[in-house]
């Protein structure tokens, strides 16, 4: 029978997944932020680097709102 302080019990694992999640929002804002000043280095066409620098760092946004909402608001 689960009590309710095993609900709010924290694993190793999971401390694994919210520091990988936070590690790859940080990465994804990253490549997008370097895409879009420097998109020579993954060899990007003008036209397109823009809109795959906002898309990048948009998602990485999202996936650090995310981890945000899943491990650190209680």
């Amino acid at each position: 029978m689960k009590t309710e302080s095993d609900e709010y019990k924290v694993t190793g694992m999971d401390m694994v997944i919210k520091y990988f999640g936070l590690i790859m929002a940080v990465a994804y804002i990253g490549i997008g932020a370097a895409v879009i000043t420097r998109p020579d280095i993954i060899n990007i066409h003008g036209p397109y680097a823009l809109p795959l620098g906002i898309l990048l760092i948009a998602y990485g946004l999202f996936r650090a709102f995310k981890v945000y909402q899943r491990y650190f608001q209680k």
